[in-house]
């Protein structure tokens, strides 16, 4: 089950505690042990796989896809166009400050007034692209089941 909750972007990590133990060649993994995922955004679901397990100073290494309780591969995620519009416009209007056209009166202004709007557009660039970014939350709690890739 998923171990905390989290707000989650692409290429992130994730806490999973085990529920039940798990034989792992000749260890065995007992149930609490926590296991990291890394997360990818990928056909409208969250994809979540571990490619390690520690477990008393030893590493092992593993093919686990995690699936959702529903049975399919990764995390169901809900679409919310109302809030993909939103996101839209706020990354647009980002986009579009600090283009305007300035007349100045001497070189020294036209270089500053230059600058400046280098900086506005850096500016609305970072924050069109953080707007933009695909964010999920995912609740602690939330049952997962791990399948071994040769599965």
């Amino acid at each position: 089950m998923v171990y905390e909750t989290k707000t989650l972007v692409n290429e992130s990590t994730l806490s999973i505690r085990l529920a039940e133990g798990m034989q792992l060649g000749r260890a065995e993994i007992p149930a609490g042990s926590l296991l990291i995922a890394a997360v990818k955004f990928q056909g409208g679901r969250l994809q979540l796989k571990i490619s390690s397990i520690q477990y008393k100073g030893n590493v092992y290494p593993v093919e686990i896809n995690v699936h959702d309780n529903d049975g399919q591969p990764g995390l169901y995620i809900p679409y919310s166009p109302e809030q993909n519009a939103v996101n839209d416009i706020v990354a647009n209007m980002s986009q579009t400050s600090g283009t305007n056209i300035m007349m100045t009166q001497s070189a020294g202004q036209q270089i500053a007034a230059d600058l400046s709007r280098g900086v506005v557009q850096g500016l609305s660039g970072y924050f069109q692209k953080r707007v933009r970014q695909v964010k999920v939350t995912v609740k602690a709690g939330h049952q997962v089941l791990l399948v071994p890739k040769n599965n």
